[in-house]
């Protein structure tokens, strides 16, 4: 009988090392919260198969080597700036994102975006963690500012198979120059669920993988004209209990059904970083020639671009042209007016603006 005791209790114990598990708002992140994280070579994304998903997956990711480390450091709006706290509510807390915020690529705008900040907030019915604000100083200004319709993160209980969708718009003025509006789309998934192995969690970790695919339209209002440019990116996740930080987070550029890995950063501890790799994720200006153009354009691709993907742009944001490792494009069928060339060559990313 105590065998039999004690190999049903050996058998509760596995069951329950992999069992599923379920996300909720406590295992967001918290104000005053420090979370570190490393960031990994997008190309060591090629030992991750991001189609290996389901029910009671092994991830193995334990051969992620790190290039960089950063800190996410939750702060009120209050604390970043008293400024902000005139509009962003005194619930919301958030991390800089970035310390100048390069609009895309989309156009070299004289304006500067500096100390950017995204804010979120806990809400409740329904259950949910969503970005609801902005900040940043543009050229030097102070300015928050509230999404109209709020970023919906996640949508809680997470669990194996639950599917959300959402929207959201933010609408930024520039300084004498115009606005950027972003209109997107959240469409999310918990896809799998199972162990996760990273060079921080080096035991299995009962995890949920979550995908988001993120379908956003910036619009800028420049000089009398807008140029609308489509901004389509995946990310995925693997979120664990108590960890406030997923333990692997990796952003692709999806370009039709075809997905590029753009970043990939995981939860860690302080290490120091022996090795430096350039992480090439810039974005630049190339020339476009002639210019005005009416039968075709040249393009000075960067020579160690040796492949990537052309889209041109109607002011309108509209893909009105596509090509791929093209250098000269042919535009007489397009009207007259103003385009913007998109070139990007796995995370890198040019622009190029010619008329007709």
């Amino acid at each position: 009988m105590k065998k039999s005791l004690f190999l049903f209790a050996c058998l509760l114990v596995s069951c329950f090392a992999h069992a599923q598990i379920t996300i909720t708002a406590a295992d967001m992140p918290v104000n005053n919260d420090t979370l570190r994280y490393s960031t990994a070579s997008p190309a060591s994304g090629a030992t991750i198969n991001l189609q290996q998903t389901g029910a009671n997956t092994v991830w193995n990711c334990s051969t992620l080597s790190p290039i960089a480390q950063g800190l996410d450091q939750y702060k009120s709006a209050l604390s970043v700036n008293p400024i902000y706290a005139l509009t962003i509510a005194t619930t919301a807390y958030g991390y800089k994102i970035a310390d100048t915020l390069n609009l895309g690529g989309a156009l070299p705008l004289p304006v500067t975006i500096t100390d950017v900040y995204t804010f979120f907030s806990k809400k409740t019915n329904p259950a949910r963690f969503v970005a609801e604000a902005f900040a940043a100083k543009i050229s030097g200004l102070s300015t928050p500012i509230n999404y109209s319709d709020e970023d919906e993160w996640y949508f809680f209980p997470l669990s194996f198979n639950r599917l959300d969708s959402s929207t959201y718009k933010l609408s930024l003025n520039l300084p004498t120059l115009g606005a950027l509006d972003q209109n997107g789309k959240r469409k999310t998934s918990v896809d799998g669920w199972g162990t996760i192995v990273t060079p921080y969690a080096t035991n299995p970790v009962n995890c949920l993988r979550i995908r988001s695919e993120i379908n956003e339209i910036d619009t800028f209002t420049f000089n009398g004209m807008k140029f609308g440019f489509p901004r389509n990116s995946v990310d995925y996740k693997w979120l664990a209990n108590g960890e406030h930080y997923p333990l692997l987070w990796i952003t692709t550029n999806k370009t039709g059904t075809t997905e590029t890995i753009a970043s990939i950063r995981y939860r860690d501890t302080y290490r120091v970083i022996t090795s430096v790799e350039k992480v090439a994720n810039a974005v630049q200006e190339i020339k476009a020639y002639p210019n005005p153009a009416s039968t075709s354009i040249s393009l000075a691709i960067p020579s160690s671009w040796i492949n990537y993907e052309v889209r041109i742009f109607n002011q309108q944001g509209a893909v009105v042209a596509t090509y791929h490792n093209q250098e000269t494009l042919p535009i007489q069928a397009l009207a007259s007016g103003c385009y913007f060339v998109q070139v990007q060559a796995g995370s890198e990313i040019a622009f190029a603006k010619f008329q007709k």
